[in-house]
């Protein structure tokens, strides 16, 4: 598999030819969009992950948006991902998880004392796993309700960026027309992927998602996260090389 490298940017330092790119690339992978709509979207936003391959042509990037909010008389700060998009040909690194990760650390130094969460959206399975995979505490999730608290944040953070495209009964936002769709076979799902009890529990709340409906999600950012995603990768490697060798590792509960 061909490597990425990868780097974080301010959104109003990115070149028009980076924003060319970046639209060719999505509009590749997504259907019922527009430059327009895209690039208006782009502007809203703070930073951006770019990833390169070998000749530093963009084959992926996320955008990002700083939030902070207010429920009861607590301030929470929050990372908003919109539009992410990565070739599939470099489908399964990490560098994507790795730049974004230290960008949440960063952000949540600036405020130590602070909550801080990752706010995202998702329309296909990929971008729900990247979450559910990677953060102790992430909601909606399968294993439990979500509690009375998390729920608040995660309402007022979408209520503050959709207003009334979310529906805090559902979780969902619904837009009258599609802003954006996966295209057919992008992030398909069968019957053995369903055997996942993330993927289905993504697929039973998030019946619409082949038409652009999205689920709203919060994960938690905690001091001890960077810790517990090296101990994540660390545990891939082995377990590759294991089995690379001829033994089987046992299995982890997460």
């Amino acid at each position: 598999m061909p490597k990425m490298s990868g780097t974080i940017v301010a959104q109003r330092e990115l070149r028009d030819s980076e924003r060319d790119e970046m639209y060719a690339l999505f509009s590749h992978y997504y259907d019922q969009t527009s430059r327009a709509r895209f690039d208006e979207d782009l502007e809203r936003k703070d930073h951006v992950i770019l990833l390169y391959d070998h000749e530093r042509r963009i084959q992926g990037f996320s955008t990002m948006k700083h939030l902070v909010i207010r429920c009861g008389n607590k301030r929470h700060r929050g990372l908003f991902s919109g539009d992410t998009v990565v070739a599939e040909a470099f489908w399964g690194q990490r560098v994507l998880g790795k730049l974004f990760l230290r960008h949440l650390f960063l952000e949540k130094a600036k405020h130590p004392l602070e909550p801080y969460w990752w706010m995202l959206i998702s329309k296909g399975y990929k971008t729900y796993l990247l979450m559910a995979n990677n953060f102790a505490e992430h909601y909606p999730r399968y294993e439990t309700p979500t509690p009375g608290a998390a729920q608040e944040i995660l309402d007022v953070f979408a209520s503050e960026l959709f207003g009334p495209a979310y529906c805090r009964q559902t979780g969902l936002i619904e837009f009258e027309h599609s802003l954006g769709q996966l295209k057919p076979g992008v992030a398909h799902i069968d019957a053995e992927m369903l055997e996942n009890p993330r993927i289905r529990f993504f697929v039973e709340h998030n019946r619409g998602w082949q038409r652009g409906t999205e689920l709203a999600c919060i994960a938690r950012m905690t001091w001890s996260m960077p810790m517990y995603y090296a101990a994540k990768a660390a545990w891939k490697y082995w377990g590759r090389g294991q089995q690379q060798s001829g033994a089987q590792p046992s299995r982890v509960g997460r």
